[in-house]
């Protein structure tokens, strides 16, 4: 037996459920939290801004599959985090939230940064949670990643007082559950996997489109399986893309329009029928096609147009289903269709080739997108952040694997970039990270970039309404001749510390303290030199 803080107990539910590193922004109601992270061994990941934290938090479940944590104060710290979980819960990202709160004692007296917090955050979560006791702390959060992690993932939010985060209490009274998440693989049903058998079998132009769902639900073995066995064109979209390589030969971006206008059957894969893809209706799907959809919410099947067939389950699992039912002569009877679409993927490439090879000055959109694809290899994780700059750079970046590209989601909430690329970064210091942002995506965000620990790639774009600017650089911990220049002029002209601490407060830049985590490291202009 062992006596503890609430705040170790809930930095040991973290480690239990292997989360290896949190992201924050430093204060007063969470400082115990913090206190047991660095006990119990999880790295605390100071930001610049709590939406910054929770974007990191999203990024980190893209990337591992598991549970991304961001820690907040209350009030404005929640409200902060607002639209880093809104995003969250519209990629269908399993973060969780954590919350201070006033003390117990104190609700409804006017506590500093009281308010209903759990209310605010339930519309856009999977469960909003709060904590009445000490002993009760490993239960709550335990539930909290359970319903973040079953079925279709998205985020949570737990709110803990401060008062039970200080409260002492012997471990034997507070046990962590074991063996709490369990994600069943969901399978077709005989006489469904039949009625996909006849669809397949009467198809002449079928087309896949492949989105997040494939990443989630690691399906990307499946699905080029069954592609190449139905000899089927795929169209993959946000987490989707890459699950196929670009050169695979049933993999295309460019002819989408064309295949879906033209399908009699269109198999939908983990994307909802959402703006992305018309609404599943006319003219972007033809009016009598026939829709099938697989996706793990049962609730997404048969919105906004009416399916042919629905399956609900896990995407891999039914995939290997379906290669059995595929026609054994199903890729030599719609090998036509296949090169019809081969052929429309190729004059459209021909004509973006003509922007992509532009001299234009300033440069094109396509132009830029072509230089960078240049230096993606396999290896390299690419964040899109921004409107038409990332619409571009998905039609012309190749990716050769999944999980190979992050974007903000259906949302559409520009400034995820910079905590996204840093996190890609944190979790794969040996893989190249490059993030294509818009100016306007960057400008939300671009304080967040001072506090990168490790080196990564940026290039911005400007829109075409704002003066067509393109910029590379590489920020870097240790920087060249050119940095240490900046820092010694930075040094002599530096005022006295009283009143460049009193300026800095006036532009609002003072950094958040790091408990225990050594010195900050320096934040200059976050630029060194240009990227070649």
């Amino acid at each position: 037996m062992a006596d503890l803080t609430g705040g170790r107990l809930v930095a040991r539910v973290l480690k239990q459920a292997g989360v290896g590193h949190v992201f924050t922004l430093c204060g007063g109601h969470i400082l115990p939290i913090y206190d047991g992270c660095l006990d119990e061994g999880v790295a605390v990941i100071d930001t610049r801004h709590e939406q910054a934290a929770a974007h990191c938090a999203d990024a980190y479940a893209r990337l591992t599959r598991g549970i991304g944590v961001a820690m907040v104060a209350p009030g404005p710290g929640v409200t902060d985090a607002v639209t880093g979980v809104a995003n969250a819960f519209a990629a269908r990202s399993p973060m969780l939230l954590i919350g201070g709160a006033a003390p117990l004692g104190l609700r409804g007296l006017g506590a500093l940064q009281e308010m209903e917090q759990v209310a605010l955050l339930r519309p856009i979560t999977k469960g909003a949670f709060t904590v009445a006791e000490a002993r009760q702390i490993p239960e709550v959060l335990t539930t909290a990643i359970r319903t973040a992690l079953s079925g279709r993932p998205g985020p949570v939010f737990v709110e803990i007082p401060v008062d039970l985060l200080m409260t002492t209490l012997e471990d034997r009274l507070a046990p962590i559950p074991t063996a709490y998440v369990h994600r069943p693989r969901g399978a077709a049903e005989p006489a469904a996997l039949e009625t996909l058998g006849r669809l397949l079998a009467d198809a002449e132009r079928p087309v896949v489109v492949a989105g997040g769902g494939i990443w989630w639900d690691d399906a990307a073995a499946a699905l080029t399986a069954f592609a190449t066995r139905a000899g089927v064109p795929v169209f993959m979209s946000g987490a989707g893309r890459g699950a196929l390589p670009a050169g695979h030969p049933n993999a295309f971006a460019q002819a989408r329009s064309m295949a879906l206008a033209r399908a009699d059957v269109v198999v939908v894969l983990g994307t909802p029928l959402d703006f992305r893809l018309g609404y599943g209706r006319p003219p972007t799907f033809a009016g009598d096609a026939k829709v099938v959809m697989v996706d793990v919410d049962a609730a997404e099947l048969g919105r906004n147009r009416p399916l042919a067939l629905g399956l609900a389950g896990d995407l891999g699992v039914i995939l290997r289903q379906a290669v059995d039912v595929v026609p054994t002569s199903m890729a030599s009877r719609v090998a036509p269709w296949l090169t019809a679409v081969r052929a429309e993927e190729v004059q459209s490439r021909q004509r973006l080739a003509v922007f992509c090879a532009a001299d234009d000055v300033p440069i094109t959109h396509y132009r830029l997108a072509a230089e960078i694809a240049r230096v993606v290899s396999p290896e390299t994780i690419v964040v899109g952040d921004g409107g038409d700059v990332v619409g571009c750079a998905s039609k012309i970046v190749a990716l050769h694997r999944p999980g190979q590209w992050l974007d903000p989601g259906p949302l559409g909430c520009l400034g995820v970039g910079p905590s996204f690329a840093l996190t890609a970064k944190l979790l794969h210091p040996d893989r190249p990270v490059i993030l294509i942002a818009g100016d306007g995506a960057l400008g939300r965000q671009r304080r967040r970039l001072g506090a990168d620990p490790q080196s990564a790639a940026l290039v911005l774009r400007r829109g075409a309404r704002r003066g067509h600017l393109a910029a590379g650089h590489a920020l870097r911990s240790a920087g060249g001749g050119a940095r240490r220049a900046r820092r010694a002029r930075a040094r002599a002209a530096r005022p006295r510390p009283g009143a460049r601490e009193g300026a800095r407060q006036q532009r609002g830049l003072v950094c958040q303290r790091r408990p225990r985590s050594g010195r900050l490291p320096e934040h200059g202009d976050g630029v060194d030199g240009d990227l070649s």
